[in-house]
């Protein structure tokens, strides 16, 4: 295999689907307990679980956190390669927290037992549950920064649209306001492909349908590229990354889970409570925005980030990640130009953030 396939099938795993923990970092793993929780599209659950790790040390006055959510196959340790002494996220500067959204990792999800009955949620139900997992369960009324990638640009944007004043600022990577059908339809596409697996049972199965996962992951990982980056892989490597994909989702994602999130996803729209006006949406936003997104990104359209762009008031720091590896290039492992770019870009807005 070249050294070319070889970093590929790395950031198979680590990036796009953000599944590699590197759990000896952490300094805390725990689990706050926020009760009774409504979703905003109907239906509780008795006792809302929102699972988290830690890293570094709280200083006195709190005002050193910077909370950080994955993208959709991600969760608490999607960013762990950042973190650390002397790193992006410098723990010997911040405390910073690794939220796993509702619907994976720590947090409640079908898994637990309810499969297909758990209630259909929002990214602004994760954001709220966040909320008060940061506020309540660790004390902190107002965070350095919010931030994450894809999914995580999302959770990021509801933060500074319904909690404006909770954060000096907000680091948003491949970032959007919303989904659009050709999202939906990637997704819906690999929704059926798990669905029409004969193990699946309609959501009630006794077994993993992980045939369907596989083949959902083939569906779904040349959309996280660009054309530029594939043509570039062997025939065996192209082979043995479809085959990556495939494992990487099978060792995380129950099925019921899996779907559950991506419809939260595809289903995404800052605008929602805004009666369908974005720029009324976005208007809400005070805190100074870093954007960072991919110049080859084919799963977030260029016209939505813009979109974005424009909406936000606030002070905005806009930098194209110089990449041909489409939406991936904002998770791209260490080692590479691209991390090399974001981390850069990151520590400076973090530095010229007020206090």
């Amino acid at each position: 295999m070249t050294s070319f396939g070889m970093k590929w099938l790395g950031w198979m795993l680590a990036a796009t689907l953000m599944v590699a923990p590197v759990a000896a970092q952490a300094q805390t793993e725990a689990v706050y307990d926020a009760g009774r929780f409504t979703f905003e599209n109907g239906g509780e659950i008795a006792a809302m679980k929102v699972g988290y790790v830690t890293w570094g040390t709280l200083d006195a006055n709190k005002s050193n956190a910077i909370l950080l959510v994955p993208g959709t196959s991600g969760g608490r340790h999607a960013y762990d390669s950042h973190i650390g002494p002397g790193k992006t996220f410098d723990t010997d500067k911040y405390f910073v927290i690794g939220a796993d959204p509702i619907g994976g990792g720590t947090s409640s999800s079908p898994k637990d037992g309810l499969g297909p009955n758990f209630p259909s949620y929002t990214i602004r139900d994760m954001v709220r549950a966040q909320h008060e997992m940061v506020t309540k369960g660790l004390g902190i009324t107002r965070l350095r920064a919010v931030g994450g990638g894809s999914m995580g640009s999302f959770q990021t944007v509801e933060w500074g649209i319904h909690f404006p004043d909770a954060m000096a600022g907000l680091i948003m990577i491949v970032p959007a306001a919303r989904s659009d059908h050709h999202f939906a339809a990637i997704v819906d596409a690999f929704e059926a492909m798990i669905t029409l697996d004969p193990k699946y049972q309609g959501g009630r199965y006794s077994e993993n349908p992980v045939e369907g996962i596989r083949r959902a992951a083939l569906i779904y990982f040349p959309w996280t590229a660009s054309d530029e980056y594939l043509i570039n892989l062997s025939e065996a490597e192209y082979e043995a990354g479809k085959k990556a994909a495939g494992d990487a989702w099978v060792k995380v994602w129950d099925a019921n889970s899996m779907l559950s999130r991506y419809r939260a996803s595809r289903n995404f729209d800052a605008s929602v409570p805004f009666g369908g006006d974005m720029m009324k949406a976005l208007g809400q936003i005070k805190a100074p925005a870093l954007m960072l997104p991919s110049m080859t990104d084919r799963t977030i359209p260029g016209y939505l980030t813009r979109e974005l762009y424009r909406g936000i008031r606030s002070q905005v720091t806009y930098a194209e990640i110089p990449s041909i590896r489409g939406h991936s290039a904002g998770g791209a492992p260490a080692g590479t130009p691209e991390y090399a770019y974001v981390s850069e870009k990151i520590r400076g807005f973090l530095t010229g953030l007020p206090k």
